[in-house]
C-alpha cells in the first residue's frame, strides 16, 4: 500500500503541473488527465483538490471557471454511471468529459468572439479530450502495474529446494529397500544342508549305530536322506520307497521322518515369513516412491511468471474495470502442462454485485486467451471482494451417465462407480466391481474407490495411485476380498485418454465409422503385491463416445465373443446422447439375458466435444 500511495501522489503533482499546458488558449489535459486518473479509482477527493490547485496556479481566471465546471460535471457524471450501472466505461467516460469541455468551451465563446474560428477550436479540443481520455487510461493502468508486481520470495526458492531434498532422499530409501534379497521360492541348498544337520544333531547323535551311518563313506544314509528332504520340498510326504529302503539300515527310521517333517514344516514357515517380510519391503519401497513424487511433483507444479507478463496483467485490469470490478494483486502462473493460472484480489465497485462470468470475459481478453473460474468459485464478485482464481479454458467438454441393475435377488450391487473432476483439466471415471455379488462387494468396491480418489485428489498419478491402494489392500489381508479396477482419465485440453485395466472388462470407444475395444488380462486389486498397471493411450476425437462396463454385463451375452456382439451393439446405435446409450446398451443386454440378471451390471458412457 506504501508503494500505491506513493503513485498517487505522484498522479496528484503530475495534475497539478498538466494545468500549465496549454494549446492556442486552451487546456485540454486538465480535463483528460483529471477523467483517466478518476477512472483509476483514485482518491477522488485527493484528485479534484490537485486539480483545483493547478487551475488556480496556472490557468487564467476566465478559463480557470470554464474547466472547474468541467471537472466538476465529470466528476457528477462518472458517479451518475456508476450509480445508475454499476460502473462507468472508458469511452461513456470520455464522452461525457469531451462533451462537458466542448459545452463549457462553446458557452465561453458564445458570449466572447461569434466566429467559426472559436467554434472549430472548440470542436478539436473536445475531440482532443477524447482521445487522450481513450489513450491516457491505458498509460494511467500501466504507470500504476510498474514496479508493485509482486517478487518470487526467496522463501518459495527455499521451500521448493527444501521439497527437492525431501524427494531425493525418499527416492535413495525406496532404491535401498528395492535392491534387498529377492523372494525365495523354495529352500535353497544351504538351508537344506541346515536341516540335515540339525536333524543328525537331534536323533542320531544318541544311537549307538550313528558312526556306522554316517562316519563311513559308503553309507546310503547320506543319499536316502537327500531324497527324502527334497521330496518333502515337492509334495510335503515323505516318499515311501526311500523310506522303506532307510528301514533296512536305520532302526529309527520312523521317528527320523516325523522330525523331518517337523523340521521341514518350520524351514517353509520361515521361508514363508521371509518372503513376507520382502512383500512388506517392496510395499514400503512402492510408498517411499510415491512420497518422493508427491514432493517432487509440489516443487515443479508450477512457475510464477507474473512479471513475464505484466503489459497482460495491466490489461486485466483495464478491462475489469470497465465491467465494474477492481483487480488487486494479480499473480500469473504456469503449470508443468504449460496452462496458465490467474490469482488475484477482486471486488465490484459501487456496492454492486458482478457476475463472475462477466470478470472472466475480462480476464481471457486481457490475457490473450480463454479462461474459466475455476470448478469450486463462486458464482458472484461482491463489495466486500476475494481471492478469485481463473484457469485456461479446456478445448473439450464432456458429458456421461450411468446405467446399472442389481444382480437377480440381490438388495446391493457390488459394483461402484465415480467421476472426479480434477483441477489440472482431467477428469477421471472408475468403474470397481468387487468379487461377487451383496454387501461385501459392495464394500470392498467402494473402499477401492474412496482411496484412488484421495490420492487422485491429493495430486498423485493415477498409475502411483494403483500402486499405493493396491498396496493398502494387499497389507489388509483379506482373503477372497477382490475387486477390479478400471480408470479412464481423459485430458480435456487434448482429448487424449488413458486406460488403466486392473482385472477390469473390455472398455469400448466408439468413433464416428467404428468401435474399438480395449482389453486386458491382469489380476485385480489385492491379489499380489506387484500389480501390472499397463496403461493404454487413445486419442478421442469430436463427438467420440467411451464405454465402460462390469463383467456381468458381457459375461452373460450367451456369445462365443461377447466383446465382438457388443461392438455389434454399440455401432448400431444412432443416438448420441450418453444417457440414452447407457440405457438402450443395458435393455439389450437384458433381452439376450430373457430379462434377468445373473450378477451385477453397470455400464459408464462419456460423450466427448469439441467447445
Amino acid at each position: 500500500m506504501k508503494r500505491l500511495s506513493v503513485k498517487q501522489v505522484i498522479l496528484y503533482v503530475g495534475g497539478i503541473l498538466m494545468c500549465q499546458m496549454s494549446w492556442m488558449g486552451c487546456f485540454p489535459l486538465i480535463p483528460a488527465f483529471f477523467t483517466a486518473v478518476c477512472l483509476e479509482d483514485a482518491a477522488r477527493g485527493a484528485l479534484f483538490a490537485a486539480i483545483f490547485t493547478g487551475i488556480v496556479l496556472f490557468v487564467p481566471i476566465a478559463a480557470a471557471v470554464k474547466y472547474l465546471m468541467a471537472v466538476a460535471v465529470i466528476l457528477v457524471t462518472i458517479k451518475l454511471f456508476e450509480w445508475a450501472e454499476g460502473r462507468c466505461t472508458v469511452i461513456c467516460a470520455a464522452a461525457s468529459a469531451s462533451i462537458a469541455t466542448f459545452t463549457m468551451s462553446l458557452s465561453g465563446e458564445l458570449l466572447n468572439v461569434r466566429d467559426s474560428a472559436g467554434l472549430a477550436v472548440c470542436a478539436l479540443e473536445a475531440v482532443f479530450v477524447f482521445s487522450s481520455i481513450m489513450i491516457g487510461t491505458r498509460f494511467v493502468d500501466f504507470f500504476m502495474q510498474i514496479s508493485i508486481m509482486p517478487q518470487k520470495e526467496e522463501s518459495d526458492y527455499y521451500q521448493e529446494t527444501k521439497l527437492g531434498n525431501y524427494a531425493d532422499s525418499f527416492s535413495g530409501l525406496s532404491k535401498i529397500f528395492s535392491r534387498m534379497s529377492s523372494a525365495q521360492r523354495g529352500l535353497s541348498t544351504e538351508q537344506m544342508g541346515k536341516i540335515q544337520n540339525e536333524l543328525t544333531g537331534t536323533l542320531c547323535m544318541n544311537c549307538n549305530q550313528c558312526a556306522l551311518c554316517w562316519d563311513k563313506e559308503e553309507s546310503p544314509m547320506y543319499s536316502y536322506l537327500a531324497y527324502m528332504l527334497q521330496s518333502l520340498q515337492r509334495t510335503g510326504e515323505a516318499d515311501e520307497e526311500i523310506v522303506v529302503q532307510m528301514q533296512e539300515y536305520c532302526p529309527y527310521t520312523e521317528a527320523v521322518v516325523q522330525e523331518s517333517i517337523r523340521i521341514f514344516e518350520k524351514a517353509r514357515l520361515n521361508l514363508a515369513w521371509y518372503n513376507r517380510l520382502l512383500e512388506n519391503r517392496e510395499i514400503i519401497a512402492q510408498q517411499l516412491d510415491a512420497m518422493a513424487y508427491i514432493m517432487e511433483d509440489c516443487a515443479n507444479e508450477k512457475s510464477e511468471i507474473t512479471q513475464e507478463n505484466r503489459h497482460l496483467l495491466a490489461e486485466v485490469k483495464y478491462r475489469s474495470r470497465e465491467r465494474g470490478v477492481i483487480v488487486q494483486k494479480p499473480h500469473l502462473y504456469e503449470n508443468k502442462d504449460g496452462h496458465w493460472q490467474f490469482i488475484c484480489d477482486a471486488y465490484a465497485k459501487n456496492g454492486s454485485c458482478i457476475s463472475m462470468k462477466e470478470l472472466a470475459k475480462a480476464v481471457s481478453a486481457g490475457l490473450e486467451r480463454g479462461m474459466r473460474p475455476h470448478r469450486d468459485e463462486r458464482a458472484m464478485v461482491s463489495p466486500q471482494g476475494a481471492v478469485v482464481v481463473f484457469e485456461e479454458d479446456t478445448c473439450f467438454h464432456e458429458t456421461h451417465a450411468v446405467a446399472r441393475m442389481v444382480k437377480d435377488g440381490g438388495h446391493v450391487s457390488g459394483d461402484n462407480y465415480s467421476f472426479l473432476e480434477m483441477d489440472n483439466g482431467q477428469i477421471a471415471m472408475m468403474l470397481s466391481d468387487g468379487m461377487g455379488s451383496g454387501s461385501n462387494a459392495c464394500k470392498e468396491s467402494e473402499l477401492v474407490l474412496e482411496l484412488l480418489e484421495k490420492f487422485l485428489e491429493a495430486g498423485f498419478s493415477e498409475e502411483t495411485a494403483l500402486k499405493m491402494m493396491n498396496s493398502a489392500m494387499v497389507i489388509r489381508g483379506e482373503d477372497d476380498l477382490y475387486s477390479t479396477v478400471d480408470i479412464c482419465s481423459l485430458d480435456l485440453y487434448t482429448g487424449c485418454c488413458d486406460l488403466y485395466k486392473i482385472g477390469a472388462a473390455t472398455t469400448f470407444i466408439k468413433r464416428r465409422d467404428y468401435v474399438e475395444r480395449i482389453e486386458s488380462s491382469s489380476l485385480p486389486v489385492g491379489a499380489t503385491h506387484r500389480i501390472e498397471t499397463g496403461k493404454t493411450k487413445k486419442q478421442l476425437e469430436d463427438g467420440d463416445i467411451l464405454v465402460m462396463m462390469t463383467d456381468g454385463v458381457l459375461e452373460y451375452l450367451k456369445a462365443e465373443d461377447p466383446d465382438l456382439v457388443m461392438c455389434g451393439i454399440l455401432k448400431n446405435l444412432q443416438m448420441r446422447h450418453p444417457g440414452q446409450i447407457a440405457d438402450a446398451v443395458l435393455e439389450e443386454v437384458l433381452e439376450r439375458t430373457g430379462g434377468k440378471a445373473a450378477d451385477d451390471m453397470t455400464i459408464l458412457v462419456c460423450s466427448v466435444w469439441k467447445k
